[in-house]
């Protein structure tokens, strides 16, 4: 996973300007909400501009109408709506007024990265989307149309369908291009005086000295921090795909359980069964850890380490990671083969009244350090190591969004940072990951983990799958 670091920024994002109301919301399709529409629905795709006829006519609940009948693209995908698009940008904008900054470059990696990457949230933040296979880079001027440079057929085709009703797509026919696309476009823009950056530290060093060279004549001002920031404060759109990306991890989790029943499965054909289940809940970048054995010292992430056959008596502990239209999901379980001892009842017990003790202080207005606080507090009272001295022991809880580990959360929720300082706010609809775990010496590495939703009086689970113990 990317190491976010310890960095500290400053809390909330620039508000709205309505001077800077430019011609988005005018370029976005008719269908788009705000129509009529229940504030907070979600669009689904529909009609050949990739933004559904559909979208924004969507129940109370905020989960979208009826599917549509796309062209190119799976009906039913739930998907961001243009004018929540539109409203990401202004604020985008206003903080750039405010920040002296003429244009934007946004440097995204590719998406099949998943949970590696930080920059593919930037792209998906500004256009609701980004590629599978290839980089991208966004430049958003401070007046006009953004310009969204890919490569070839296959890459700007999908960002045509997605975002063309928002930016200009230019194919640049190979990533060696993007630095002259990148320096026509500030020109066509008129860009001048101070240019933000965000992604750059993604960059391939075959690109980045030729990109770097074509704005040697802006001053450059790294902006990653401010969009990190600006992401915490989720539209209830966002929230819907989280709640998705919920029920994937939960029939992961499912064929999962299912499949360690099957006599002589391999953990090798489990893992492979548990990514498949990803992709037909339609995940992108489904992938699953493995622990196998009656005392399982770690997690297992290649097949290679999971050949033989999972034995009459062992445990099955699986861990989900994946992604729906960018926004992250996990859950982890434990299931055991024949009856659990009664120690492995016990701590499966521990495991679940610690998530329960963190969900209990979440709300709004607390301190989000409080979180990893009361969590790691937990674990010691049970554990019988310290933390440093644990064999095999992972990050208790991150924040999920459009990042994996949302890095404007990670200092406040990793124990290994200062959370003190500066400290970040819970807000509603913030998601976070609460996988407590640690290493018993009978029993070995255990775990559990599920997403946790703030709301506007409390938290609540969105994962679903029965917690405890699996008996398989």
């Amino acid at each position: 996973m990317t190491d976010t670091g310890c960095g500290r920024f400053s809390v909330g994002a620039a508000p709205l300007s309505p001077s800077l109301s430019v011609s988005l919301q005018a370029q976005a399709p008719a269908s788009a909400p705000g129509s009529g529409s229940a504030p907070g629905s979600a669009g689904r795709l529909g009609d050949a501009s990739g933004i559904g006829a559909a979208a924004g006519t969507g129940d109370a609940a905020g989960t979208g109408a009826a599917a549509g009948t796309g062209a190119g693209i799976g009906a039913g995908r739930l998907t961001i709506s243009p004018a929540v698009i539109v409203e990401r940008i202004e604020r985008v904008r206003s903080w750039m007024v405010e920040s002296d900054l003429s244009a934007l470059v946004v440097f995204a990696s590719p998406a099949v990265l998943g949970a590696r990457s930080d920059s593919v949230a930037l792209v998906r933040y500004l256009t609701g989307w980004m590629t599978t296979a290839l980089p991208a880079v966004v430049v958003l001027p401070l007046t006009g149309r953004p310009v969204i440079v890919t490569v070839g057929p296959h890459d700007t085709r999908a960002f045509e369908l997605r975002a063309s009703w928002l930016a200009e797509v230019v194919s640049a026919g190979r990533v060696s291009s993007y630095p002259s696309q990148v320096a026509a476009a500030l020109r066509d823009c008129g860009a001048t005086g101070r240019i933000g950056t965000g992604g750059f530290g993604e960059v391939p060093g075959t690109l980045l000295p030729a990109l770097l060279t074509t704005l040697e004549s802006y001053p450059l001002i790294p902006s990653d921090a401010a969009l990190h920031m600006m992401r915490l404060r989720k539209h209830p759109e966002e929230v819907e795909m989280h709640r998705m990306a919920a029920g994937i991890s939960d029939a992961m989790i499912r064929a999962a359980i299912d499949g360690a029943t099957v006599a002589g499965m391999t953990g090798a054909h489990l893992m492979a069964d548990v990514e498949h289940a990803g992709r037909v809940g339609g995940a992108a970048t489904p992938t699953a850890w493995l622990a196998i054995g009656e005392r399982p010292a770690t997690t297992c992430m290649e097949p290679m380490e999971l050949d033989a056959a999972i034995g009459p008596a062992d445990r099955v502990q699986v861990g989900t990671n994946l992604s729906y239209e960018g926004y992250f999901g996990q859950g982890m379980r434990i299931g055991v083969r024949g009856a659990p001892s009664a120690l492995l009842r016990r701590y499966a017990d521990i495991l679940t009244d610690i998530q329960d003790e963190v969900l209990a202080i979440m709300r709004p207005g607390a301190a989000l350090h409080q979180v990893s606080d009361v969590l790691e507090s937990a674990i010691d009272r049970h554990c019988p190591y310290r933390r440093e001295e644990d064999p095999f022991r992972f990050q208790s809880c991150h924040g999920l969004g459009l990042s994996y580990i949302e890095p404007a959360m990670a200092a406040d929720l990793d124990v290994r940072c200062d959370s003190n300082a500066n400290p970040v706010e819970m807000v509603a609809n913030m998601v976070i990951e609460v996988h407590p775990n640690f290493t018993v010496p009978e029993l070995g590495h255990i775990v559990a983990g599920d997403m946790a939703l703030i709301t506007a009086t409390g938290a609540e689970w969105l994962t679903h799958f029965p917690r405890g113990i699996c008996q398989l």
